[in-house]
């Protein structure tokens, strides 16, 4: 796990920050949509205040000796892993100064244990951007520079690629809201891997201040969405082979905003 801090810093009555979820790419596989894909490398690179974490998984990186191999699925512009992470290289670039950094996923995970090759440390190495391992724990401190002491105010998130092989929403639904287990009581959790886009129904946590009140904490648990279609004619891909549910392809956008009173505000809204 990496541990990452980030300042947010300005001098206005509000402080913002758009924070996009990017994984699931799946490059290298003839059903990945590049139209979506390239709207959501659009916003983050003109989007003001936008920063952006990767959640793994951005090549399919399956070879021939791979049992999970299929001469169907493969695109035939980038059949080697080596061709797959060279043109997710080359869609990173744009943005690779608003990245937090890059988490594995389970695709770039299995192809480092069995062939000794770490794709996705050679990425970030690339871009010059952190390698966060398998998960990571965010804190953003928002900053206001106002009076002679300075508000700070801090928002944590969790992020994991995800491993589970639950085939319901709820199954799925679940594995995500048992990631606060882990780190209770932040105010976001995202994980990749299912495929699915959006929030998941959040949790309140409840507590009693100095003064006897009782206050509540909102967990937000969001999917992190992918690129990959199904039931695509003339392609085969995992999603029918066992015929799971098409999701809608894309990336949260989670819009952070923090008040002059410290109150923290969090909306969740899809990019496709």
């Amino acid at each position: 796990m990496k541990v990452v801090a980030r300042r947010i810093e300005g001098e206005k009555r509000h402080l913002r920050l758009n924070l996009v979820a990017l994984g699931d790419l799946h490059v290298g596989h003839r059903n990945v949509d590049y139209d979506v894909l390239e709207r959501v490398i659009e916003y983050i690179k003109d989007t003001p205040n936008c920063l952006w974490i990767g959640m793994g998984d951005y090549a399919d990186c399956v070879t021939f000796k791979d049992k999970r191999f299929d001469l169907n699925a493969v695109d035939p512009t980038c059949m080697t892993p080596d061709l797959q992470y060279r043109r997710v290289k080359q869609l990173f670039e744009p943005i690779k100064d608003k990245c937090i950094g890059l988490l594995d996923g389970n695709h770039d995970y299995l192809f480092w244990r069995r062939y000794q090759h770490n794709y996705v440390d050679w990425l970030a190495y690339e871009l010059g951007v952190p390698y966060l391992t398998m998960d990571a724990y965010i804190r953003f401190s928002f900053v206001r520079k106002s009076g002679r002491t300075p508000k700070v105010r801090q928002v944590n998130i969790y992020a994991h690629h995800g491993w589970t092989g639950a085939r319901t929403v709820g199954g799925k639904i679940n594995r995500i809201q048992d990631l606060a287990k882990i780190f209770p009581n932040l105010d976001a959790y995202l994980m990749g891997h299912v495929h699915l886009l959006g929030q998941a129904p959040p949790q309140v946590q409840l507590s009693v201040d100095k003064n006897l009140n009782v206050i509540e904490h909102v967990e937000r648990f969001v999917f992190t969405g992918g690129f990959l279609r199904g039931y695509m004619p003339d392609a085969v891909s995992y999603i029918e082979t066992k015929t799971l549910t098409p999701a809608s392809l894309g990336s949260p956008l989670i819009k952070i905003r923090v008040g002059e009173s410290d109150v923290v505000k969090i909306e969740v809204t899809e990019i496709r």
